[in-house]
């Protein structure tokens, strides 16, 4: 039986955060939520609330809400946000840190922000894990950290001089390099995770935040409704829709369930400390096997990723345009992305029974059958 420990997790509000935050309780450690409150609600109404969505009901949250203990608190603030009792019980009762909290913003309107959240928020939850006795430190990144590299990104390497899409990717570098220096001088024991796109439950398809590729398939399914309405029910829509990005290129999906056992399989093990491990897929998807299965559960046709050479020969239409406009932090990843080494995660799993399951046609009929179901309001929301 594994050892109960006091956990204290930043992000228990986010997608992978609470994930986490729930499998921890439910291995019987007590967790202490950092969040904030927000003009809706107080902290820990949001946290949970969230963590009541990832359980799939309050029945089986209240089966361990008796471990749970929300703390107000702000990363981005001095000494995160904590008033001087709670830091207290932190730092004198906590045997380790999950920092999961971040910006997911790409903008580059929002830079000053994504830093002082991703950036800022880092070397604030580093002031706080020094003062910890164990100095125990799991820190959650991203596997885009590695940027418009060409090549195979590592996972022994942050910084070789790359460039970046945006500041969400600069920022958790940064953050990244802070956690290694910190590592280094021994004010934490760190080990890094990277995952890459996190999507639903391999199980299920369930899903509880609707980023990334959700917010794609969101806009797709807004300007299939408006064409819908006149149309008998039930009939194949065509939507001549370019969609600027390489047809020779791949996204990396990881479902959310690979990525928490990864990480807490991982974590167990003591030699992990002071390394950084790809939470990614061996097989990325091409752009053409998930766009082209994605439109037909949606019942569209017409929808193509094409070359951006196309819009300078026929312009784009107004709904092209549109689409563009809000999809455009999306769309860059449709350009390309590195490939990611990832022998260091598979050797820590190779006897744990966790992998990443290879996203086929019918894993993508159950992850985004999902999503369409539950945009049409199959799915209770």
């Amino acid at each position: 039986m594994p050892v109960r420990k006091n956990v204290l997790v930043t992000g228990a509000t986010g997608f992978l955060g609470s994930h986490l935050a729930y499998r921890l309780l439910e291995q019987g450690h007590h967790v202490f939520a950092l969040a904030r409150s927000s003009k809706a609600a107080p902290a820990i109404r949001r946290v949970e609330d969230t963590l009541r969505e990832v359980a799939g009901s309050d029945e089986a949250l209240q089966e361990h809400i008796a471990q749970l203990r929300v703390i107000e608190g702000d990363i981005s603030q001095a000494d995160l946000g904590l008033n001087e009792t709670s830091k207290r019980e932190i730092v004198s009762s906590a045997d380790e840190v999950w920092h999961c909290a971040a910006s997911l913003s790409f903008a580059e309107d929002d830079r000053d922000e994504i830093f002082r959240m991703n950036a800022g928020g880092t070397g604030q939850l580093l002031r706080l894990v020094e003062q910890i006795p164990g100095r125990r430190l799991h820190h959650v990144s991203t596997a885009y950290v590695a940027g418009n590299r060409p090549d195979v990104a590592m996972e022994t390497e942050i910084d070789v001089g790359q460039t970046f899409k945006n500041p969400y990717e600069e920022s958790k570098c940064r953050s990244e390099l802070m956690v290694a220096e910190a590592h280094r001088k021994g004010l934490a024991r760190s080990t890094v995770y990277r995952p890459s796109i996190v999507i639903g439950d391999s199980r299920t398809g369930r899903v509880t935040h609707f980023h990334g590729v959700y917010a794609f398939i969101r806009g797709l399914w807004a300007a299939l409704e408006r064409i819908r309405r006149k149309m008998p029910e039930g009939t194949v829509v065509h939507l001549p829709l370019r969609v600027a990005g390489s047809t020779s290129t791949t996204l990396n999906f990881v479902p959310i369930d690979f990525v928490v056992d990864g990480m807490m399989a991982v974590a167990a093990q003591e030699t992990s400390m002071g390394g950084t491990y790809h939470l990614t897929n061996p097989e990325p998807t091409p752009n053409t096997l998930w766009l082209s299965n994605i439109t037909r559960i949606m019942g569209v046709t017409g929808v193509e990723i094409v070359d951006k050479k196309s819009f300078d020969e026929t312009p784009m239409t107004r709904l092209e345009a549109l689409f563009q406009k809000q999809m455009a932090f999306y769309y860059m990843y449709l350009q390309g992305e590195p490939r990611f080494d990832c022998r260091r995660t598979a050797a820590a799993l190779q006897d744990t029974g966790i992998s990443c399951p290879r996203v086929t046609v019918d894993f993508i009929e159950k992850m985004m059958g999902w999503y369409v179901n539950y945009l049409a309001g199959k799915i209770p929301a």
